[in-house]
């Protein structure tokens, strides 16, 4: 392992960790870093790693609300019974399914422009602004209060989490305060969404892997598994606690700083 992959695995992982559940969007900050860095060439296995590492922390982090809402709501279906647990899984399927389907019709008709530097900087502008919009919203409303109807609007907002410098935590976070749901609420429901949505994700990934390579370096999965979920559930800590004291306006001014220092850079 040279001195450039070792930088390669520590960057992406921490960035990925760090980024994934902020409203900052995580694929425009690697596309910037592998633009910067001119890292041509996507390492898939480093990729799923990350991914497995996020998705890792934030089924550890709500462990007793993914019993509560995943597992007890599998229960309920089978049982038939008409309780929150149920009605939770369903909204997060109805929240999902945008996604999964948009996402598999752009992996067999990809839009290459969307990963262009100019889609990057206006996503990631557009998306500020929207998402210091959407915080203004007065009305409280709880995770009691979302219906089927609520789930599918945020699913899709979140198809628009496909665009480089969206953010799929901004935008999803967006819908929510949208429709009027506390701003801790709406983080928390983007977070339990990025649980089917990585997921997914990381099956398609598993499958690009397993096409294009037939060997792994186990210890860069374990190096870059290791970094994003710690650097993940740390975020998601300090995030959640952080909301309490702050409004999103901070992570809008951020992103057109960044969306900026884009331009700077690029042109």
């Amino acid at each position: 392992m040279n001195p450039e992959n070792l930088l390669q695995i520590f960057l992406t992982s921490v960035i990925q960790g760090i980024t994934e559940f902020l409203p900052i969007s995580s694929s425009g900050h690697i596309l910037f870093l592998n633009k910067i860095f001119n890292w041509n060439d996507v390492n898939l296995t480093l990729v799923i790693a990350a991914h497995f590492g996020t998705l890792l922390a934030v089924i550890k982090y709500f462990w007793l609300d993914i019993k509560k809402y995943f597992i007890f709501g599998f229960v309920s279906f089978y049982k038939k019974n008409n309780n929150f647990e149920k009605r939770m899984l369903t909204n997060i399927f109805f929240s999902t399914l945008p996604i999964i389907v948009f996402g598999f019709i752009l992996r067999i008709y990809p839009i290459k422009f969307l990963y262009s530097v100019p889609i990057l900087i206006f996503a990631t502008i557009f998306f500020a602004i929207i998402l210091f919009i959407s915080d203004r919203t007065k009305i409280n409303k709880k995770i009691e209060d979302l219906t089927n109807f609520h789930a599918l609007v945020i699913g899709f907002f979140q198809i628009l989490a496909l665009i480089p410098g969206a953010s799929r935590a901004g935008v999803c976070i967006s819908a929510a305060r949208f429709l009027g749901f506390d701003r801790l609420i709406s983080t928390k429901y983007s977070m339990y969404l990025s649980i089917p949505t990585i997921s997914a994700a990381s099956f398609i990934i598993i499958i690009d892997l397993i096409n294009k390579t037939s060997s792994f370096y186990w210890i860069e999965i374990f190096i870059a598994f290791v970094l994003s979920f710690i650097f993940a559930l740390v975020t998601i800590d300090f995030f959640l606690k952080i909301l309490k004291k702050i409004n999103l306006t901070f992570f809008a001014i951020y992103r057109i700083i960044i969306s900026l220092l884009f331009i700077f850079i690029f042109y």
